[in-house]
């Protein structure tokens, strides 16, 4: 999955992120947004093995900041990522400093 195609997936999950930087939220700009807003980052994790490169791997990390620990936008991010066939795994934790919670799903892509 191309950066392209992942922008336009989260767009259609319809919570706001940053297209100019869609992997940084600075805190100063966090706490300008109103929950829910997103980030996401996507970094290649190629397999290696006797000095070739064999696959080309995609993680995909989507951070949902929101004030409540489980979202109402989560089952469009649901949904979206089921229409595309991805897996995932979902974790969260509360961020003190920003008093928020972050939402965070985690797959290959």
């Amino acid at each position: 999955m191309t950066g392209a195609e992942v922008r336009d997936m989260c767009r259609r999950m319809g919570i706001y992120f940053d297209e100019d930087h869609p992997d940084h939220i600075s805190e100063e700009k966090i706490q300008e947004l109103y929950p829910p807003f997103m980030e996401y980052f996507l970094v290649d994790r190629p397999v290696n093995a006797d000095g070739r490169r064999y696959i080309d791997i995609k993680e995909l990390t989507i951070r949902i900041y929101s004030d409540t620990e489980t979202a109402e936008e989560e089952q469009a991010v649901q949904t979206v990522l089921e229409e595309a066939d991805l897996r995932w795994k979902r974790s969260c934790e509360y961020l003190d400093g920003v008093g928020l919670w972050a939402i965070i799903y985690r797959l290959e892509v």
